[in-house]
């Protein structure tokens, strides 16, 4: 499709001259969202216009009005039907937006085609982007300056499924790919499989462990001999997405025994597909308890701290704005997520903040260090020492360590007498062992220190230790605790994200997701500067008088 002519003259039919005295309030959210928040969207056009061909093919809907048709349906959490319906007639979105009154909307389907044309063309964060510099130019978002950081799970949008149903599913999808293409007539089995994967419900609440296991062998077996059949067929069968994506099931559900014949493994491995409707999505807990888990994408989220890190008055809306939305894999360790939230921040101009609050999961010995080697601050709590063998012996936090001088001094006052050098020359990790050879033997505190054998107490730490035990100090003090209350806010902003619709994503795949995610984040973008104007107007009267 082409793009069309763009055009900027107001119109006699705009709402926003037949019904501007719905909207006189300087107040109204939808008159705020067309004085702010619509030219921030205009000021992308440009960018939006290459993503269609100059000359070429049907006129295209203005994709300013595209984008923005998709924000604010972000913001009201209504799905495609509903926002055409409101295009086409509700006042306050066309007065936002600066369409006809008799404008009669678009097709729903367009939304979609949208949005798969802003992930075809790189540009899923357009519209984040495009709030963020409105931002920016509004002086109320700064590069780098001080952020804080957190993450939180998003539900996948696919049904959870047990392990066997994945594998019959799977091998449903492949069925009916082969009957699409017209080449199922060429199986041998074609008739049973489609009565036994296509045709039939099981009721699988009333199967007993030996018929699951029966089924499950089944489902292996026949799943082996379509994976023979189709590696003997042409390339564009063979390497079909769902002949793949069976072979990836097979061989994560399945293992060949002695015989040749299929063994279902006893347990999953990570990163499994949990769904073939969506293989992307991944089973993950937060914790080795398991009190929460899920199954769908991880999301990291960055929003700005202010100057003097003191909290607004009640009453009064925050001046605080999203900054980063990252998606990633739902296994994917908050460490990795917030290098690649950085990196996303350094690419798009924001930088990397100078002070980030974080909680435990970003803190450990080596990001302390990183942190120092550039001149940041890295504020969070560091997790409890893990060293011990037992909560009734000593940690390694109870240990003076002073890894520059390669000595370690023990509770009972002794200092060690060895200091080993540890690396892993695959993954360049160092650690430093500390021992204190006989002084344990003839030591009263003994028993508290270690239970081995040997009687003796080893201590290893990473290369970076000092930092990490230094941190734990800081951590008893009253200033460092009313400098992790900074960090306290992003809860709010997470609930206010997942409340908005973030908590389940409204489309399959990571890449669908992620562009949820940054339109969603631009929602609570939007939500924030509107509120934080409507506050504004409403403070002139008082302003006035005093």
């Amino acid at each position: 499709m082409s793009v069309p002519t763009e055009k900027r003259q107001g119109s006699l039919f705009a709402v926003s001259v037949l019904g501007a005295a719905l909207f006189q309030s300087a107040a109204d959210r939808y008159r705020v969202f067309r004085e702010k928040i619509l030219p921030c969207l205009w000021a992308v056009r440009e960018q939006l216009a290459a993503l269609y061909c100059a000359d070429n093919g049907r006129p295209a809907i203005e994709p300013v009005l595209a984008l923005g048709v998709t924000l604010l349906q972000f913001m009201e959490k209504v799905p495609d039907r509903k926002a055409q319906e409101n295009l086409r007639l509700h006042l306050g979105w066309k007065y936002a937006l600066d369409v006809e009154l008799g404008y009669a909307g678009v097709d729903h389907s367009s939304l979609g085609k949208f949005r798969d044309r802003l992930l075809a063309g790189g540009a899923a964060r357009i519209g984040f982007d495009a709030l963020l510099q409105g931002l920016r130019a509004a002086g109320l978002v700064r590069a780098r300056g001080k952020q804080r950081l957190d993450s939180t799970h998003v539900l996948g949008a696919v049904a959870k499924m047990g392990r066997l149903e994945v594998v019959r599913e799977t091998i449903r999808l492949v069925l009916r790919h082969l009957c699409r293409v017209g080449v199922h007539h060429q199986l041998g089995s074609w008739a049973v499989w489609h009565e036994r994967y296509v045709d039939s419900q099981i009721a699988w609440h009333r199967l007993n462990p030996a018929g699951l296991k029966e089924k499950s062998e089944q489902a292996g077996c026949d799943a082996l001999e379509l994976i023979k059949w189709l590696r003997l067929q042409p390339a564009a069968l063979r390497e079909s997405d769902q002949a793949l994506l069976l072979q990836r099931v097979f061989l994560e559900q399945y293992e060949l025994g002695s015989d040749e014949q299929p063994q279902r493994r006893p347990t999953e491995a990570s990163g499994v597909v949990q769904n073939p409707h969506d293989p992307e999505v991944q089973w993950a807990t937060k914790d080795l308890a398991k009190t929460t888990q899920w199954e769908g994408y991880k999301v990291q989220i960055a929003e700005t701290v202010a100057a003097d890190g003191q909290p607004k008055p009640k009453g009064e809306p925050t001046e605080q704005f999203i900054t980063e939305v990252t998606t990633t894999e739902a296994i994917a360790s908050d460490l990795d997520g917030r290098r690649r939230l950085e990196q996303n921040q350094e690419e798009r101009g924001q930088g990397v903040a100078d002070e980030l609050y974080v909680d435990a999961a970003y803190v450990t010995d080596d990001t302390l260090a990183e942190a120092r080697e550039h001149g940041r601050e890295l504020i969070g709590p560091a997790r409890p020492s893990a060293n011990a063998a037992g909560s009734s012996l000593f940690a390694a936090d109870a240990f003076d360590v002073d890894i520059a001088k390669r000595t370690a001094i023990c509770p009972a006052g002794h200092e060690s007498r060895q200091c080993s050098r540890l690396e892993n020359h695959h993954t360049g990790h160092v650690d430093y062992r500390f021992e204190w050879a006989g002084l344990c033997a003839t030591c009263a505190l003994q028993k508290q220190c270690t239970t081995s054998r040997s009687g003796r107490r080893m201590v290893v730490v990473g290369e970076h230790h000092d930092l990490l035990q230094q941190r734990r100090r800081d951590m008893q003090t009253d200033e460092f605790q009313r400098l992790l209350l900074r960090r306290n806010a992003i809860e709010g902003t997470i609930s206010e994200f997942t409340r908005g619709g973030g908590r389940r994503s409204r489309y399959r795949g990571l890449a669908k997701t992620a562009l949820a995610n940054y339109f969603q984040g631009a929602a609570v973008n939007a939500h924030r500067w509107i509120r934080l104007m409507q506050w504004h107007k409403e403070q002139e009267p008082i302003e006035q008088a005093a």
